[in-house]
C-alpha cells in the first residue's frame, strides 16, 4: 500500500543512487559504455526503497536508521547484480563461457569486480549517512502521516 514513508525513502534513494553513479562513472574502465548507468542506479534504487525501508519503518528512530542503511545495502546489492547480469549476458553471448555455470559464478565475480569501485571513502559515506539520514527522513513521514 502506497505511504508517504515510501514515497519519500524510493524518492532520497533514486537521488543516492544517481548521487553513487556519477562518482562511479570516473572510475569505470575506459571506454566501457554507461548508457544504462543513470536508469538503472536510479530505479532499482527506488524499488528496494518501496519495499524494504517503506515496509520496515515505524519501529522507532534507532530501528530507522537501521532500516535506512540495510535498505542501502539491499539497494546496492541489486544494483551491481542488475549490471553483472547485463554484463554476463553480453560475455556469453561472446561466448566467454563454457556453460551456464561457469556464467553464474563469472557473474558473481563481476559484482565483487564493481562492487570493489564502491571502496571510496566518499561512496561509503553516501551510503552510510545517506542511508541512516534516509530512515530518519521515513521514520518522521511515517509519524507525521500515518
Amino acid at each position: 500500500m502506497p505511504t508517504a514513508a515510501r514515497f519519500i525513502a524510493a524518492l532520497i534513494f533514486a537521488f543516492l543512487g544517481y548521487l553513487i553513479a556519477g562518482y562511479v562513472k570516473p572510475l569505470l574502465p575506459e571506454g566501457q559504455p554507461t548508457p544504462y548507468l543513470y536508469p538503472v542506479s536510479t530505479i532499482v534504487p527506488a524499488l528496494s526503497a518501496w519495499k524494504v525501508v517503506g515496509r520496515l519503518i515505524g519501529r522507532g528512530w534507532t530501528n530507522a536508521i537501521n532500516t535506512g542503511v540495510y535498505g542501502m545495502a539491499v539497494a546496492l546489492f541489486f544494483t551491481l547484480l542488475t549490471f553483472a547480469i547485463g554484463e554476463m549476458v553480453k560475455r556469453s553471448m561472446r561466448f566467454q563461457y563454457d556453460g551456464p555455470m561457469d556464467a553464474i559464478v563469472g557473474m558473481f565475480g563481476i559484482v565483487l569486480e564493481y562492487g570493489a569501485l564502491l571502496l571510496t571513502p566518499q561512496i561509503l559515506g553516501i551510503i552510510l549517512i545517506g542511508g541512516a539520514v534516509t530512515g530518519l527522513i521515513a521514520e518522521w513521514a511515517e509519524r507525521k502521516w500515518h
